[in-house]
């Protein structure tokens, strides 16, 4: 009678164990699906991820300095308006916040001469990107030849042109603004560990570097094709 109690018992627990298991299965499939996987996850349901309980300013990284918006910059912005015009906006937004601490700025600083020319540099950096952004953008508008095919386009280049030329005009305070803050920095005769920025000050300095002929060539060349277009316009009205 005690064997047969004990048999009863076991059984008794092996079809209870079975059935919490596929109780189980049947939840996890049908209730849990979607924060299992951090990639399928809605927020209105019943179960939140534990990460969400965690402040979501903990995950965020604000920008406060001059330097972190001038490492917001990304260099892939080829063919992509949307990314060029963000990089305008993080690097105008540079030029009227603070710089970091010297002890945490992008080079050595062990004197406020030093850091006072490190600072000009970077101005002279940044305002230099915003003036290569506002160039490529135009460049996005512009077309390096015109041929006579394209002239079936004709309303639609007017446009483009015109777009372009606005960018390409609107480069050139940037660039008059880099070569003064260049000018600035060059009175110091000493040299911060910032290679490639004073190498681009030096050139400024002895006129190697001049993006004053380069807008200029770019606004006269866009002209030039502004009056072919508007030449072929009113020949086809007439």
């Amino acid at each position: 009678m005690k064997k047969l109690n004990t048999g009863v018992t076991i059984c008794t627990w092996i079809c209870a164990s079975v059935i919490l298991s596929q109780s189980i299965v049947a939840m996890n499939e049908t209730r849990l699906p979607t924060w299992r996987y951090n990639y399928d996850y809605d927020q209105s349901e019943l179960y939140t991820k534990f990460s969400d309980w965690i402040p979501k300013q903990l995950h965020q990284w604000r920008p406060r300095n001059v330097e972190d918006y001038f490492l917001l910059y990304a260099l892939n912005s080829a063919n992509d308006e949307a990314i060029a015009r963000r990089n305008i906006d993080f690097l105008k937004t540079a030029l009227v916040v603070r710089f970091r601490h010297p002890a945490q700025a992008l080079c050595k600083i062990e004197n406020k001469e030093q850091y006072h020319k490190y600072r000009l540099l970077m101005f002279m950096h940044i305002n230099l990107m915003i003036m290569r952004s506002y160039l490529h953008i135009g460049s996005l508008y512009d077309k390096r030849h015109l041929y006579y095919y394209n002239l079936d386009f004709a309303d639609e280049l007017k446009g483009s042109f015109a777009e372009a030329e606005v960018y390409y005009n609107q480069a050139i305070p940037y660039w008059k603004k880099a070569r003064e803050y260049a000018e600035r920095a060059g009175e110091y005769n000493f040299d911060l560990d910032l290679g490639p920025l004073e190498t681009t000050r030096f050139e400024i300095q002895t006129g190697k570097l001049d993006y004053e002929q380069i807008i200029s060539k770019h606004i006269a060349s866009i002209k030039d094709k502004q009056k072919t277009v508007a030449d072929f316009l009113s020949s086809v009205k007439k």
